[in-house]
Formats: structure tokens, C-alpha cells, sequence
């Protein structure tokens, strides 16, 4: 029989004491099984038509025996946890997992942001509606989008943002290699990413590397050379606690369960491991052709904000003249929802820059009530 393999988790679990008191546990030890004498069936066996209620009752007699005589517990200790409890419960036994509101020092705060994106940063705003310049800090966000719609650029350009700043960022890279050793002569991701970074910083790229290349490292995590998700917590943690990373940026959550069956389980697990570290983390997500994320509406549930790339179809001439674009072409648009400040309430209008970059479109609705401050570099 194939042993079932036990779900990593971001905890250390100790491996259970052989000598540990089996009490309670279902079924309990009862030592030797008791023997049960059959019962002799009368001569020429039991007729047809006899009566039942008569073999009922001895079959309940039997069963209160073995109760009676220790066999079977009358209720087992798994099934009675809230019983009341004799005795006084000593505040020392309080289990330490248990919050008790008058231990807690700090109150309300407001909510912080990272200023990583020249347009992610502007979809989320204050308590006074003014932005917040910056993506919500020490949140799971979910960037979700359909293929070739700018999420992994994005991405390179969040960790150039974030070096320069002076945040370690650990980038989890699941979907395509990071760096092109045989030398084919594609364009890889490491190449990219130096292209966002001159581009970004202003430096060659001899003076980035110098400047920054201690303060961001590369996960690989493809499903092709044998990586699981056991393999990813372990290496996710020692970017966090060793390393010291503040911001995580996974691409994507998806290819790290093939199987699309765990996603989000996977990033509910992520996400409170996150928040005891403090940790602020991008998960990339992709969409299906329906326009529906890889996890559904779940996946949106279990982060604390999401930022949302689509496509729209301008349906009609007054859709296309509100958008400034033309009749059954396309736009891209970008919405963003959070569980931890509000954001703009309308979607915003996307185009890419020179540099494949991605930024707010100049034309957008007039009826939409852009924020100050939002068109400032």
C-alpha cells in the first residue's frame, strides 16, 4: 500500500513522541478484544417468519454487554472537547495561540503603502480619498491578467523600484527560466530585466549590477526540473528569514501547482505566513480564456487586494467615444479592489510605454473623477 505523502507546510511540526498517551485517541487501546460466544441458534435454524423483535432484543442485550464490560467506551473522549471542564481554568494554562484584546498595546493604524509602479501605486487611496501613494505594505495582492497583457514586466519593473529603495525582494520565478545558460541567444529574463532597470535608474547596466545585485535574488521553481511546493516554502524561507527579503513577487502561484487544485489553499497558507514575517508579496495569476482567474473568485478572496488587467470591447459607438477609442476595437483597462483601504472605483485606461512599460492612458472618461496628484511622475 502507497503511502500518502503529508502537505508541506510553512510551519515546523516535531515529530510525534512513539511514547505519547494514546488517551482519547479514536479507537482507544482496550487491550485484548473480548471474545463474544455466538449465541446457538435453535434447532432446525431460525424458521421464516420468526419472530424479529425476539433477535432484536438479544442483539441489544449482546451490545450492552460489551458496553458494560469495558468493550466499547459509552462516548468517546474525541467527541465531548466543550464539555464543561471540572475546575477552575489557571490563567498560565491559557494557550498562547488564544488573543486576549486587553494584551494588546498598539490600536488602530493607518494603512501604509510601497510606491513600486507608477500606476499600481495610484489605484488605492487614503482615508480622505487623497492617494496613498504606494501599493498597500505587509499585504498578499493577487496581479491577475490575461497572457501578454504586461504582468511579468511589471513585475521586473517592481523589483528595479524596490532595490532602489533599499527593500530586499525575492523573485519567484515558476514559468520560464531566468537565465539562458546554454546562450542561445534568447532574450531571457535576467536580459529583460536589465533592460527595465537601465531604463529605470538611469545607470549602465556594469553600474546597476555593482550597486544592486546584493539586494535581490532568483527562486527558480519550474515543475519541469522536479520542484514541488515543499521545495518552494523551503527556499521562500530562507529568502525571508536568512536573507532578510521584505517584498516577494511570485511568478506565478499557478505553475507551482500544476494540477490547478491547491491554488488557493496555497496562498491562504502563503498569506498568513506573510503576515507573521511582515511580508509584502505580488502573487501573478493567470486568467483563463474566460476571463476568469486560475482559481476563480477564491483566489480574489484569499488575498487582501487585487489588481485586475482585462481587456474591454467597445460595443457601441458611445462606449468606443467615452473610452476615445473606435467602434468594436479593444482597450486594456486595469481595475484594483482592497480589504484594507478603498481604491479608485473606476476602471483606468492602459497603454504601454517604449519600453513595453505599463501606464495610464492620458485620454481617459471625463466623467471618471481622477484623483489629485494622479497624472504627478
Amino acid at each position: 500500500m502507497v503511502k500518502k505523502k503529508k502537505k508541506a507546510s510553512f510551519r515546523d511540526e516535531p515529530k510525534p513522541d512513539k511514547t505519547t498517551d494514546m488517551t482519547g485517541v479514536f479507537p482507544p487501546d482496550m487491550g485484548e478484544p473480548m471474545q463474544l460466544q455466538p449465541q446457538e441458534a435453535p434447532q432446525g435454524g431460525v424458521p421464516q417468519g420468526a419472530d424479529q423483535v425476539q433477535m432484536l432484543s438479544q442483539m441489544m442485550q449482546s451490545f450492552q454487554s460489551m458496553m458494560n464490560f469495558g468493550a466499547l467506551p459509552q462516548q468517546w473522549g474525541s467527541s465531548q472537547p466543550f464539555q464543561e471542564v471540572q475546575g477552575e481554568i489557571e490563567p498560565e494554562a491559557v494557550p498562547h495561540d488564544i488573543i486576549l484584546p486587553k494584551t494588546l498595546e498598539r490600536g488602530s493604524v493607518k494603512q501604509k503603502g510601497i510606491d513600486l509602479h507608477p500606476l499600481f501605486s495610484k489605484l488605492f487611496l487614503d482615508d480622505t480619498g487623497s492617494l496613498l501613494s504606494g501599493i498597500p505594505s505587509g499585504c498578499t495582492i493577487t496581479l491577475t491578467g490575461p497572457a501578454y497583457s504586461g504582468k511579468t514586466r511589471s513585475a521586473l519593473e517592481m523589483i528595479v523600484k524596490a532595490v532602489m529603495s533599499g527593500i530586499k525582494t525575492a523573485y519567484v520565478v515558476a514559468e520560464e527560466g531566468f537565465y539562458d545558460e546554454v546562450d542561445s541567444g534568447r532574450n531571457d529574463l535576467f536580459s529583460r530585466f536589465l533592460d527595465v532597470a537601465k531604463n529605470i535608474s538611469g545607470l549602465t547596466e556594469k553600474q546597476f549590477r555593482k550597486k544592486y545585485d546584493d539586494d535581490y535574488l532568483i527562486i527558480p521553481n519550474q515543475y519541469h526540473l522536479g520542484k514541488s511546493w515543499a521545495d518552494f516554502i523551503k527556499d521562500y524561507r530562507f529568502a525571508v528569514e536568512t536573507h532578510g527579503c521584505k517584498l516577494t513577487i511570485i511568478d506565478s502561484i499557478n505553475m507551482l501547482d500544476p494540477s490547478k487544485l491547491n491554488t488557493v489553499d496555497n496562498l491562504n497558507a502563503l498569506k498568513t505566513y506573510n503576515h507573521e514575517k511582515g511580508i509584502t508579496c505580488i502573487v501573478i495569476g493567470q486568467v483563463k480564456d474566460s476571463g476568469v482567474p486560475q482559481g476563480g473568485e477564491a483566489l480574489f478572496h484569499s488575498s487582501e487586494v487585487s489588481i485586475h488587467l482585462y481587456e474591454r470591447t467597445m460595443t457601441s459607438k458611445d462606449l468606443a467615444a467615452k473610452w476615445g477609442s473606435e467602434y468594436r476595437a479593444s482597450v486594456n483597462l486595469v481595475t484594483a479592489r482592497s480589504k484594507v483601504c478603498p481604491t479608485v472605483n473606476f476602471p483606468i485606461k492602459v497603454i504601454e510605454n517604449e519600453m513595453g512599460l505599463l501606464r495610464a492612458d492620458p485620454v481617459q472618461p471625463i466623467d471618471h473623477n481622477i484623483p489629485d496628484g494622479f497624472w504627478d511622475n
